[in-house]
């Protein structure tokens, strides 16, 4: 389980850093460090809020 959150760390970082540059340009590490906060909030938040789901099922 460590190397999956470790995997999403890293995904989210690299997010973070997109966003960043896409925003300011060359961003510096604490303008990355404040959209990467930004995107686990949303992300915690949304895992919090939405509602599981469900398979889709196929109707023959």
């Amino acid at each position: 389980m460590e190397d999956g959150a470790a995997q999403a760390t890293l995904a989210l970082l690299k997010i973070a850093k997109g966003i960043a540059d896409c925003v300011v340009g060359d961003a510096d590490q604490a303008t990355v460090r404040a959209v990467f906060d930004r995107l686990c909030l949303e992300t915690d938040c949304r895992a919090d809020t939405e509602p599981p789901s469900v398979a889709a099922s196929a109707v023959h």
